[in-house]
């Protein structure tokens, strides 16, 4: 089984702006380009698993029951689109707490490598952030960085795996071809 790593705003839904917060399921809408290249990896056997920063708790913007209502609400909906996301590691942490668990500290990776029994040189993170390259370096994972912007210099240099595309259908063939060789050593 293969598993990629999902940021979720700006990622899996459409990102509410920066420095802004999703703060109702009724607020959330999906980025259906990435909901259709989802759907697509899920045919060939691809499962998820969602790491995503929500300091808006710890701000006191909006609830931690909130937040994980939007969560199940976003797991369901993908699952009726035979999406299936394994689990979602939320860090509700405030950015000056200096979290080991907060993007770009890497250790809701960690947990999720050992929950799930993933070798994280053998996964992929699809985010929109710096924070997310950052994580995804600290975490010893590849990196495909979603973006209509240019790529920014000061990103970290992964030497595993680097791809920039303006969506995760655009990226399609680097997941592939990133997540091939463990397919032919599997067989």
């Amino acid at each position: 089984m293969n598993v990629l790593l999902m940021d979720r705003d700006g990622t899996i839904n459409q990102s509410p702006g920066f420095g802004q917060y999703v703060k109702s399921w009724e607020a959330f809408e999906f980025r259906e380009d990435t909901v259709l290249a989802m759907h697509e990896l899920s045919l060939e056997g691809y499962s998820f698993i969602v790491i995503t920063n929500q300091s808006g708790i710890a701000q006191g913007i909006m609830s931690a029951a909130e937040v994980e209502r939007i969560h199940q609400n976003m797991v369901a909906a993908l699952a009726v689109r035979g999406i299936s996301i394994l689990e979602v590691y939320s860090c509700a942490d405030h950015p000056d707490r200096g979290s080991s668990r907060r993007k770009p500290a890497p250790g809701m990776f960690l947990e999720a490598a050992r929950e799930h029994g993933l070798q994280l040189n053998r996964v992929l993170y699809v985010g929109d952030d710096t924070r997310d390259c950052s994580a995804a370096v600290a975490a010893g994972c590849g990196m495909v960085f979603l973006t209509d912007e240019p790529v920014p210099e000061n990103l970290p240099e992964n030497p595993l795996h680097f791809s920039a595309s303006k969506s995760l259908a655009e990226a399609l063939e680097a997941v592939r071809g990133f997540y091939s060789p463990s397919l032919e050593s599997a067989s």
